[in-house]
């Protein structure tokens, strides 16, 4: 009875959608970017998949094995995201994008690693206060 149950909830539940088809390697991630970032105001309800305008742009060098420095010399740490996305960790604040990438055919994705994916980037403060979007571009 309780094996019926849960197998009941579980159909109700439909499935669930967890990674992106990106397809992006250390290699293709690591060197210089330009982050694009928002109005640093919002709170962790922001909505980024809309177009927010940039008020601030700078450069990061994200180097081996997990160095990140921004363009004042601040050095802090950045990590991938299984192949999917990356964080990186500078001048007291964090900066989480997903990878982009289009899906030409059911069966065929192009990942561009080159940039993050518009509305997939998201960043605050090490107190996790002061939320914005953000876009990255490698140069």
């Amino acid at each position: 009875m309780i094996l019926l149950l849960f197998v009941s909830l579980c159909l109700l539940a439909g499935p669930a959608v967890g990674d992106t088809p990106a397809n992006c390697t250390f290699e293709d991630v690591e060197g210089s970017w330009i982050f694009y970032e928002s109005e640093r105001s919002q709170g962790s309800n922001i909505d980024c998949t809309s177009q927010v305008p940039a008020v601030g742009k700078f450069r990061v060098d994200l180097k081996y094995p997990n160095v990140a420095v921004d363009q004042f010399g601040n050095v802090g740490t950045w990590t991938m995201v299984y192949n999917q996305g990356f964080e990186v960790t500078v001048s007291g604040r964090s900066y989480f994008a997903y990878s982009d990438y289009t899906e030409e055919a059911p069966d065929k994705v192009v990942s561009y690693c080159n940039q993050t994916k518009i509305g997939g980037g998201w960043a605050h403060d090490v107190t996790v206060r002061n939320w914005a979007c953000f876009t990255g571009k490698q140069v």
